[in-house]
């Protein structure tokens, strides 16, 4: 048996079992590859079990009034025009996928400022969105149920917003290193699950509270 230290350290290492080489192994991967995905995939859970949280208590709440919406009804051209800009904004995300994967920098890169513009123009109608709210959230159950639910998306919507903004700003400006294209794949599926999650809230408060 040998034994030998490992260069610029304590640490004695011997030959006495089977080695293996892993040096020409990848040190970053895609999709199910990448431990990365699988920690943003367990906080997609958990935001998802928040919110789902305030989709029952809506409809707990809903059964305890005879008429409905207790409160003035929410104006739909607000909430229309910011979930149509959200759905708009995941096409340049989708699209940044397939040169990411093929850590392609210049329309990876490209597709990811489109996408926080869409991003950005989706928080301002957000933010007109919550203005043209026509009540108080301390007015009654249901008024808190929807303030908080729109507060606790707002904050989902711009983390998504500035989480790519940070990651185009790498991808400009450097250092650049190829496990970048692997957060910028996590990148996009968070940005699907901000957008997408507020379909069913949408269909909640826009056409059962506004249009019935």
């Amino acid at each position: 048996m040998t034994e030998h230290v490992l260069p610029g350290t304590d640490i004695v290492v011997s030959d006495d079992g089977p080695t293996i080489d892993v040096t020409d192994l990848p040190r970053h991967g895609f999709g199910r590859k990448s431990a990365l995905f699988w920690g943003v995939l367990v906080f997609i859970m958990i935001e998802t079990t928040a919110l789902a949280i305030m989709f029952g208590s809506y409809l707990y709440v809903r059964g305890n009034f005879n008429e409905w919406p207790p409160s003035e009804r929410l104006q739909v051209t607000p909430g229309i025009l910011t979930t149509v800009m959200m759905l708009g904004s995941c096409v340049p995300m989708q699209l940044s996928l397939k040169p990411c994967h093929e850590m392609a920098l210049r329309p990876t890169r490209r597709l990811l400022v489109v996408g926080v513009a869409l991003g950005f123009a989706a928080c301002g109608l957000r933010a007109w969105e919550i203005a043209s709210i026509p009540f108080a959230w301390t007015d009654n159950a249901y008024a808190s149920v929807l303030w908080t639910t729109y507060g606790m998306h707002t904050i989902e919507l711009g983390a998504s917003v500035l989480e790519t903004l940070v990651m185009a700003a790498v991808l400009y400006r450097g250092p650049l290193e190829e496990k970048h294209f692997e957060d910028v794949e996590v990148t996009a599926l968070f940005w699907w699950f901000a957008n997408l999650v507020w379909l069913p809230f949408a269909a909640l408060f826009y056409v059962d509270g506004a249009l019935r």
